[in-house]
């Protein structure tokens, strides 16, 4: 691909893992690898840009937006909807503006780049399964966007870590997920918490579910977190 070498791209080294897996396989360990890679590589680049696909994404972006602390380099996850191999693949469009991006409007945080547009890692889903639109940011606009111009927008940027870069540890933790649907049963919510599990997340209307949903958890020790959907 002979625009990955053009004059103004970025210099760049290639780091591929064996073997391959498909990120649906992905887990916490595999969080924990791509971080202490970061680490390890962190005096040597200016940035780093993770390619990844497109089913876990974001929960990758989020995990190691937490386990990087006073991450002080951009470190972008991308990947695409149609094989990087494939005629049609918007691969080569999110990675060469990755790589473009990481090196000429650094964001000192853990985001993901795709269909011209920087998230921060934290704050996307997956939102379409066909289209290259694929990611969304709910409650928080991109913090940039990559149109025949390159534009930062007013987003508030994350704290600023100062210090030697910290990779905090992750290891798998039993969580349930609840939605919260017209008619369900409190006793729904209370047999997820007499499951093995350290904490439930119910996933809710909006602010004044909170009101609602606490009186059925009030007596498990367990937390439960409302998230206003």
């Amino acid at each position: 691909m002979p625009e990955f070498h053009r004059p103004e791209m970025p210099d760049f080294t290639i780091h591929e893992y064996t073997p391959l897996m498909d990120s649906s396989d992905m887990t916490p360990e595999d969080w924990q690898h791509i971080a202490e890679d970061i680490k390890a590589h962190y005096d040597d680049y200016d940035g780093f840009v993770i390619l990844h696909g497109t089913d876990t994404m974001a929960y990758t972006a989020s995990a190691l937006s937490f386990m990087l602390e006073n991450l002080g380099k951009p470190v972008i996850v991308t990947g695409s909807q149609i094989p990087l191999a494939e005629l049609r693949s918007d691969g080569q469009i999110n990675l060469l503006n990755a790589l473009y991006v990481a090196a000429n409007y650094p964001i000192n945080e853990v985001t993901l780049f795709f269909n011209n547009r920087l998230y921060r890692g934290n704050r996307t889903t997956k939102a379409h399964a066909d289209g290259f639109d694929a990611f969304a940011s709910p409650n928080l606009p991109p913090l940039l966007e990559a149109g025949i111009h390159i534009r930062r927008l007013n987003t508030p940027p994350a704290p600023h870590g100062e210090g030697e870069l910290i990779v905090h540890p992750i290891t798998p933790q039993p969580i349930g997920v609840v939605t919260i649907y017209p008619g369900i049963s409190a006793d729904v919510v209370r047999n997820f918490l007499r499951q093995p599990v350290k904490a439930l997340i119910l996933r809710s209307y909006g602010v004044v579910m909170r009101h609602k949903t606490k009186p059925s958890c009030k007596n498990y020790k367990k937390p439960a977190i409302a998230v206003l959907w």
